[in-house]
């Protein structure tokens, strides 16, 4: 529901009315007495808008303090730092810290962020973007691009050729641009200004994080698919099957991308509608597989079923990110 609100016209001078400005606009646009507010008169309507000459955004500086918390806990907090708009991260450390090398990898996992400064204690890590210049467009082609090879390259791994090294550092590029894209939209969508620099509506910003976000996912499932087609031991036959199955899903992934960079609400239909197919066939290729393997009492049958398992949830799981994509596009006007 729309919240209309609702100002009172006062009478100030002799030529001239003024009204109040919600305490909140001022705020969010980093606004204070004196500034200067363009006045766009479109007969019916009066749009107001912040000065567009560029005013220097706050700078945002933190620091985190390693001790008594493992990796993960540390790469959770670098990561939400940098998506959160933080331009300086300083990092503290015991002295001669095992974890000093693991914490440089996550920060160089970061598209901007580069250290600037480094002891046997502390990291400084800075921003040298500047988000007003990155396109998220581009950014979702990159990310496009990347993810197609990682599905080409997979189907290359169910055909006995598989170089999952390639697949996995892949991802980790996919990763880099999904962060950068987070990034530059959460601070579009909290700052007016870099919004309108960026000739984003707020749908579209809002739109572009899920087509980012399911990018990364899908890219996420062909390194996962490739890592278990990588270590099993399966016959030709299974591999023939998923390879029918994969190249399918990868079909409608083309075609759904298709569809988002033309915004043909055709080609999505088509995929949502047919998208249960393609979950079907994996079901059925799972039960098939499992029933002929059941009665086999060997360690290497258990584990390839696992594998096998794991790879058809993968699949399923891609050809949900695909129908959901579609689905951001079936949203357009």
């Amino acid at each position: 529901m729309v919240k209309i609100d609702v100002r009172k016209l006062i009478s100030f001078g002799k030529g001239s009315y003024i009204i109040s400005m919600p305490k909140s606009w001022i705020e969010k646009n980093n606004l204070k007495k004196g500034d200067l507010i363009s006045v766009n008169d479109d007969g019916f309507e009066l749009t107001l808008s912040a000065n567009q000459q560029e005013k220097k955004l706050d700078f945002k500086e933190i620091d985190i303090d390693s001790k008594n918390k493992d990796i993960e806990m540390l790469k959770a907090e670098i990561v939400s730092s940098y998506l959160n708009g933080y331009d300086t991260i300083n990092i503290s450390f015991e002295a001669n810290s095992k974890d000093t090398q693991k914490i440089k990898d996550v920060i160089r996992n970061l598209s901007g962020l580069e250290i600037m400064e480094q002891t046997s204690t502390r990291i400084v890590a800075k921003n040298l973007i500047n988000i007003n210049e990155i396109s998220i467009n581009n950014i979702i082609r990159r990310m496009d691009i990347i993810t197609r090879a990682m599905m080409e390259d997979t189907i290359l791994c169910l055909r006995g050729n598989c170089h999952y090294d390639s697949i996995h550092h892949r991802d980790t590029d996919v990763n880099r641009l999904y962060f950068l894209g987070y990034r530059v939209i959460k601070n579009a969508i909290v700052n007016p200004r870099i919004a309108k620099s960026l000739g984003i509506e707020p749908w579209h910003l809002h739109s572009d994080k899920l087509i980012i976000l399911r990018l990364e996912k899908i890219a996420d499932r062909q390194k996962r698919i490739s890592r278990y087609l990588y270590t099993a031991n399966l016959d030709r036959a299974t591999l023939t099957e998923l390879d029918k199955i994969h190249t399918d899903i990868a079909e409608s992934y083309n075609n759904v991308m298709k569809s988002y960079y033309n915004k043909d609400k055709q080609i999505s239909f088509q995929i949502e509608v047919t998208n249960k197919d393609r979950t079907t066939s994996c079901d059925k290729f799972l039960e098939k597989y499992t029933n002929t393997h059941a009665n086999l009492k060997n360690k290497t049958t258990n584990s390839d079923l696992v594998a096998v398992a794991k790879i058809v949830e993968n699949l399923k799981a891609t050809a949900v990110e695909i129908r959901n994509i579609a689905r951001t596009v079936l949203c357009y006007e």
